[in-house]
């Protein structure tokens, strides 16, 4: 057996360096301490060094689970407070959409929070995501995987939002397991609808859409949303006002119906007939036309001229009532010294 034995004389210098922290590291060099060590001893202390580096970093990325009646949470240790929040919540979100949807689900759903972009794009089970994503779920998996909300870089994002939106997805693509085909329109209409996620901005863009009459065609929407972002956008607009429209003309049962039938495997264009007596296509043309309604009287409100013109009302407004108040007063005086004489 041959082992390997030390010289003497063969020494390697090693540096060892004091308070390198990144703002003291340049002026610690100036006091660094140069160390003679034999070379077997550099061997074994490397391999040292190696060893207990590698067990830190095994023992910093290893989550903590947490679990409820419906849900196992994992998460690290630096999100713990952030999440512990949405625990508190995620039962309470989960009934209200499942609810809200008529559906009956009684499985656990496991949600991960990645601590890092980069760990977030490489554990993804379906492969390359979208640039923009912060969040994506897997029904068939019933599996949600989150962006630790300390990575996020684009401004902020409300945690419980971005639960209830993925919990939409799983509890309608459980729903609908087994049965291919789902468009993405009812996947994100519903999601988007589910977690309320709406803002002056999206408004802008449906109402931008309708006025220039650059609606994207459900046919468009129905495999996939476009990769383009501003486009995306617009697909979730559009998206979230479809099923809104179907909920609010049409009432929450009938969406309940609808729901359950499609689920069933019922092919579309038979549901709809079935439940609001249409197809898909004068679906569409009814929801272009419920659109136009609810957003071309914007700019004629928001006009230069109709402001102005709302303003000198307001003031002839406030003058008649500020002379009538006067008359009242007169008329007041007037009866007080009738009733003194």
């Amino acid at each position: 057996m041959h082992t390997a034995q030390c010289s003497k004389n063969s020494r390697i210098p090693v540096f060892l360096m004091l308070h390198t922290s990144p703002l003291n590291a340049i002026s610690a060099s100036k006091r660094a301490f140069i160390i003679l060590l034999p070379s077997c001893w550099w061997r074994h202390l490397a391999i040292i060094l190696l060893c207990l580096s590698s067990s830190l970093a095994s023992f910093a990325t290893e989550p903590i689970t947490f679990t409820t009646p419906h849900f196992s949470f994992s998460f690290h240790s630096q999100d713990e407070r952030m999440v512990d929040k949405l625990i508190e919540k995620a039962e309470e979100v989960r009934a209200e959409i499942v609810r809200d949807l008529g559906l009956e689900l009684d499985d656990i759903t496991r949600v991960y929070f990645a601590p890092s972009l980069k760990a977030f794009q490489t554990i993804q089970p379906g492969g390359e995501i979208q640039t923009w994503a912060i969040a994506l779920a897997y029904p068939g998996q019933n599996l949600i995987v989150m962006l630790s909300p300390r990575a996020i870089k684009r401004g902020h994002m409300e945690l419980s939002t971005i639960f209830k939106h993925e919990f939409a997805h799983i509890a309608l693509g459980r729903a609908f397991q087994g049965h291919e085909g789902i468009p993405h329109w009812l996947h994100e209409g519903v999601a988007m609808y589910e977690s309320r996620e709406w803002d002056f901005r999206r408004m802008s863009a449906i109402m931008r859409a309708v006025l220039t009459d650059t609606l994207i065609p459900l046919s468009e929407i129905t495999q996939r949303f476009p990769r383009d972002e501003s486009q995306a956008e617009l697909a979730y607009c559009q998206s979230f006002y479809l099923i809104s429209f179907l909920i609010n003309e049409y009432g929450r049962p009938s969406f309940h119906r609808f729901i359950k039938e499609y689920s069933l495997g019922t092919p579309l264009n038979r549901v709809l007939a079935d439940i609001y007596g249409m197809s898909l296509d004068r679906l569409e043309e009814r929801w272009r036309r419920y659109l136009k309604m609810r957003f071309s009287w914007i700019p004629i409100i928001t006009s230069a001229t109709a402001l102005w013109f709302l303003l000198a009302l307001l003031f002839l407004l406030a003058y008649a009532k500020k002379r009538r108040s006067k008359r009242l007063l007169y008329e007041q005086w007037d009866k007080e010294e009738l009733d003194g004489e």
